[in-house]
């Protein structure tokens, strides 16, 4: 089902954790990779995201993996690992695990508060095979490519199957691939650094949970 434009968006602050999420164990003699900044399977519980449980929702991890769960309508809930980057890309495993098709859930960058207002760049996907990315400036929300939500036949829709994201914040240019495919790309300037993080949300019907793995964060 065709979204529509959020014109403005309740969004959950959750407190981003100083410390940084751990790399994950390198085979002995393998040669460092220098554009690596974060790996992450969700094997272990202290690599240092958010964990929040409320009446919003859950952000925890799950038996090795990162679990989302958003139980009120027309919000976001977002983990981060306490990272402050100008440039990064992102990508992660995304599964769906329960509640409405008609959600959203991906990467977002360069994510920073001001006071109780938070600011970052999001890319998304639904489960029901839509897209989106753009962002929120102090929790006002703008779509930049597309304008609004937008439907793509890369996007894996059955319940068990999983979608791999990747996202590139690099100077003014931000992209978004879906399963290999470019699906986004656009300038924009207002944002120049801040956190990494995963993200679920709603639109009337609250309960969606989804599951991120295998994150990865390099240099762009």
């Amino acid at each position: 089902m065709p979204k529509l434009p959020f014109h403005r968006v309740a969004l959950l602050v959750l407190a981003a954790l100083a410390a940084l999420g751990a790399c994950a164990p390198r085979p002995s003699g393998a040669p460092a990779d220098p554009s690596l900044l974060l790996q992450d399977d969700f094997s272990k519980t202290d690599s240092g995201w958010d964990r929040y449980t409320g009446a919003e929702g859950t952000v925890d991890y799950d038996q090795g993996r990162y679990f989302i769960k958003v139980e009120q309508p027309r919000i976001y809930l977002w983990g981060t690992p306490g990272l402050d980057l100008t440039g990064a890309a992102v990508e992660a495993d995304a599964t769906y695990a329960a509640g409405p098709v008609n959600n959203e859930y991906g990467l977002i960058c360069r994510f920073t508060k001001s006071g109780d207002k938070s600011s970052f760049y999001f890319f998304v996907i639904s489960s029901d095979g839509y897209y989106a990315s753009g962002k929120v400036v102090k929790d006002q929300l703008t779509y930049l490519d597309p304008s609004d939500f937008k439907a793509s036949p890369v996007i894996r829709q059955a319940p068990t199957e999983t979608n791999h994201l990747a996202a590139t914040c690099q100077g003014n240019t931000l992209s978004f691939t879906v399963n290999g495919q470019p699906l986004a790309k656009f300038q924009d300037g207002d944002l120049t650094h801040g956190d990494v993080g995963l993200l679920a949300g709603t639109f009337d019907e609250p309960g969606v949970a989804i599951h991120f793995d295998n994150v990865v964060v390099r240099k762009p």
